[in-house]
């Protein structure tokens, strides 16, 4: 079953922290922004705490850049494509599983990320009417955690810092 969360805006604030919703509104997932990290540092919990992925954008790059990991092991590169006419990209490297691609409009959270063109991770304001949330919907089949944390590593990316 496909399953659907609600990020709200705040969490892309200066500490990032935050809670994540299903669609009952129960908390599933708690984000504890690293404020004195170097580079930007996010870990994804579960409610009970435990760390699940660390989010990192290095403090020097060419281009934005995130690096999810497990543990110690990354499992996902996110990178902004260099030159795309018309529309932001980001090319998104797992460890296991290969290539996805972003596409879309982020600003206004309407994009999805694709594997070999079939949708596994759609974001939209649409599906939620509160209006500094959107929802984050997660195919079957495809880690929730990680698909919820390529959403925040992307948002993280194309938001300005403190927006």
């Amino acid at each position: 079953m496909t399953q659907l969360y609600a990020l709200n805006q705040a969490l892309f604030s200066f500490g990032g922290d935050a809670w994540i919703e299903d669609e009952a509104g129960a908390r599933a997932f708690e984000v504890d922004g690293k404020a004195f990290a170097l580079g930007r540092t996010l870990d994804l919990l579960d409610p009970s705490g435990t760390l699940l992925l660390t989010l990192h954008a290095p403090v020097f790059s060419l281009r934005p850049v995130f690096e999810i990991r497990r543990g110690e092991e990354v499992v996902a590169r996110i990178e902004k494509a260099l030159l795309t006419l018309l529309s932001s990209r980001f090319s998104i490297e797992l460890t296991a599983g290969g290539p996805l691609e972003a596409a879309g409009d982020f600003l206004e959270h309407e994009f999805r990320i694709t594997d070999g063109g079939a949708e596994v991770v759609g974001a939209s304001r649409a599906w939620f009417s509160l209006h500094d949330t959107f929802g984050v919907r997660i195919a079957d089949g495809f880690d929730d955690a990680l698909g919820l944390a390529l959403v925040i590593a992307i948002e993280e990316m194309v938001r300005p810092r403190g927006e």
